[in-house]
């Protein structure tokens, strides 16, 4: 049925390669006897494709003779139309299996706005949007990825959530889920969670706006952290997609974690401690992973690679094997004390591309405040030695929407970039975006600015596009992101009554505000109980989720930002006694 239609259809629809399967690289067994398992991160098909932790999982999984893991992703609009014109249902690209008909349906969610997306990929796949109604041969719906860590807002969504590394304890997850199979869905889910890092949704209950157990089940769950990243996978044999993805390139992680304690940063806090692959696991593996796709470009994957402490040495052994075989090698936005114009150069005698920094504030008063750790001197020297180095273009980004933020504050952002057009870029550009308020970090404390806070940003910067290329997101998109990131159970009605009006949030055509505000109307819900300031006292749907970084850290570092007072990296000072090696046991792994 699934391939006739497809037979049919395929040429009525953009981009039909989306759909096909069949790629370079996919892994192909025999599905009988074996835990089915299907990975989907709830984006159109080019999306998901460049996302490397379901790149990782895949392959993770694949290598146990008792699993098999396929992909779906959420298709175009155009098709979903036709599936429900036809009656089709959401199927798996590797065999055409409907999603319904698997044992697991594993959902990566890499941002809140996405939330909408996850209902509609159950509605296609015909499996209840509440786990509660699910029956005993009903896919197990299990979400992971940082929004994990408060996944409070769609939680009724899944019957289970994973937090943290998923090298660490995944296999015995679905090993259980495998012994299991045929048993009662309940006793199945009441024996995973004692498994560290996996949380079951059903078994708790919101009382107020805290999270508490029904039964015997943790009080708190503890993400599963793997202490020594030599022994997670490196997905060698990345597929290569049918329709060009958003990152065509092959990407290899040389770190996760970070120590340096920006305020505003999630991943900053979640994936702590830092942990490095080692320097010959990371040339040995980006070699062969290279040789197996035939991209033209590597990437090294870490929220701060020019952090990793042998960098140069890493790209000492692999510069040689990029220049005999034309491949350019790349690294995300590097904070400007980091940034080594050596190493830059030695990357870029491939290919130049431009160079992206994250000053983040223009102001050093609230540099200071968000923990940036970084002066007007470091930024312009950093741009200015990259001018001088070849490079003609430089994006830099920023962050408004902060407790406390003045005009002037921002009106120092023109002025950078005043400085910075002296340097005589042929391109540059500044990114500006709202602050979002994340869980589990300093800033989940603070006042979530309203949409209209950007239009005044816009109106102080507008004098400063000659300058430079100034963007500026959405306030309305960071507005909603912000309240379902700090949100709780009761979201999960405003996220029901707006997926039937739209979704696909994240793609600026889709995104309605207008939709989201009427959501909440009839949902009877007001924002407002999320848009904070919050306090120590307050309680939050997340604090029964652990990562190790505890409320009273989080705290006193929100009070030294509203001082404008410092903490330094605890990978060269002090510890900072954030709670994470006290209570997970594990401590930063910097070897090399």
């Amino acid at each position: 049925m699934i391939n006739q239609f497809l037979h049919n259809n395929l040429l009525k629809v953009q981009k039909p390669a989306r759909y096909i399967g069949d790629e370079y690289n996919i892994v192909k067994k025999d599905p009988n006897g074996k835990l089915r398992i299907v990975l989907s991160f709830p984006d159109v098909y080019e999306v998901g494709m460049s996302h490397y932790g379901l790149e990782v999982l895949y392959h993770y999984l694949n290598q146990f003779p008792n699993f098999y893991a396929e992909r779906v992703f959420l298709p175009w609009v155009d098709m979903i139309n036709l599936m429900q014109e036809k009656d089709i249902p959401l199927f798996t690209l590797e065999t055409k299996t409907p999603v319904k008909e698997m044992d697991v349906l594993g959902v990566s969610l890499g941002y809140e706005l996405a939330f909408t997306n996850v209902l509609k990929l159950l509605e296609l796949a015909k499996i209840s949007i509440e786990a509660e109604y699910r029956k005993k041969d009903d896919p197990i719906v299990v979400a992971g990825g940082p929004v994990s860590y408060n996944i409070e807002p769609i939680s009724k969504a899944f019957d289970i959530v994973f937090i943290g590394d998923g090298e660490k304890n995944l296999k015995e997850l679905f090993e259980l889920l495998y012994y299991t199979r045929g048993e009662d869905r309940i006793k199945r889910l009441e024996e995973v969670a004692k498994i560290q890092g996996v949380y079951v949704p059903i078994f708790y209950k919101q009382i107020g706006r805290k999270i508490v157990p029904i039964g015997n089940v943790p009080k708190k769950i503890k993400k599963s952290v793997i202490e020594d990243l030599d022994k997670a996978i490196v997905p060698i044999k990345q597929i290569l997609p049918n329709v060009q993805s958003i990152h065509d390139r092959a990407v290899i992680e040389i770190s996760r974690g970070c120590t340096r304690g920006c305020r505003f940063c999630h991943a900053g806090y979640v994936y702590r401690p830092v942990r490095q692959r080692s320097v010959e696991n990371i040339v040995e593996n980006a070699k062969k992973m290279l040789k197996e796709t035939g991209y033209e470009e590597l990437s090294f994957l870490s929220l701060s690679a020019m952090d990793y402490t042998a960098i140069n040495q890493i790209v000492d052994k692999i510069i040689s094997y990029s220049i005999e075989n034309k491949i350019s090698i790349s690294i995300p936005s590097t904070r400007v004390d980091a940034l080594n114009i050596e190493i830059m150069s030695k990357i870029a005698s491939v290919r130049k591309r431009g160079i992206t920094l994250a000053p983040e504030a223009g102001s050093q008063i609230m540099r200071d405040k968000i923990n940036k750790n970084i002066n007007f001197e470091e930024i312009y020297n950093s741009a200015k030695k990259a001018k001088e180095a070849g490079w003609n273009r430089i994006k830099l980004y920023f962050m408004v929407g902060f407790d406390g933020e003045k005009d002037s504050d921002i009106e120092d952002i023109g002025r950078l970039l005043i400085e910075i057009k002296k340097l005589k870029y042929r391109d540059i550009t500044a990114s500006v975006n709202l602050l979002v308020p994340k869980p589990h970090t300093p800033m989940q404390f603070a006042k979530l600015q309203l949409p209209e806070y950007t239009e005044h940003v816009f109106s102080i910067l507008r004098k400063y596009r000659k300058y430079a290329k100034i963007d500026i997101n959405d306030g309305k998109k960071s507005f909603i992101e912000g309240l379902l990131s700090r949100g709780d159970r009761k979201l999960f009605e405003v996220i029901k009554i707006k997926y039937k009006k739209s979704y696909y949030d994240e793609w600026t055509e889709f995104f309605s505000f207008e939709d989201w505000m009427e959501a909440f109307k009839e949902a009877r819900v007001d924002y407002n109980e999320y848009m904070g300031p919050f306090t120590l006292k307050d309680e939050f749907a997340w604090e029964h989720i652990d990562c190790g970084v505890t409320k009273q850290f989080l705290w006193k570092e929100y009070n030294k930002y509203l001082n404008g007072d410092i903490t330094k990296d605890c990978r060269f000072g002090d510890c900072s006694i954030c709670g994470v090696c006290q209570i997970l046991k594990v401590e930063n792994n910097l070897k090399v």
